[in-house]
């Protein structure tokens, strides 16, 4: 492991403790919005090979589609009520 596994790892943990800690859904959405670009980073670092970078452009972009269409999803119910 070198030392930018190690710092990405950390602010991993932390953005997932944070997601539970967090009782505002916008806020929670930004923690797992971070917490996706740390996994994608992590992929990309361990997988060394072109395989890992398209594993890591494929899920990165597979969970920003998600979180878009969650906070889309949100907003809408807040126009609803």
């Amino acid at each position: 492991m070198d030392l930018s596994s190690i710092i990405i790892g950390f602010i991993a943990v932390i953005c997932g403790f944070r997601v539970f800690l967090t009782q505002s859904r916008a806020r929670k959405l930004l923690y797992l919005c971070c917490l996706n670009f740390c996994i994608a980073a992590l992929i990309a670092l361990y997988i060394k090979s072109p395989m890992g970078g398209l594993a890591s452009i494929v899920y990165l972009i597979s969970s920003t589609l998600s979180s878009n269409a969650i906070a889309y999803t949100l907003e809408q119910m807040k126009k609803i009520e």
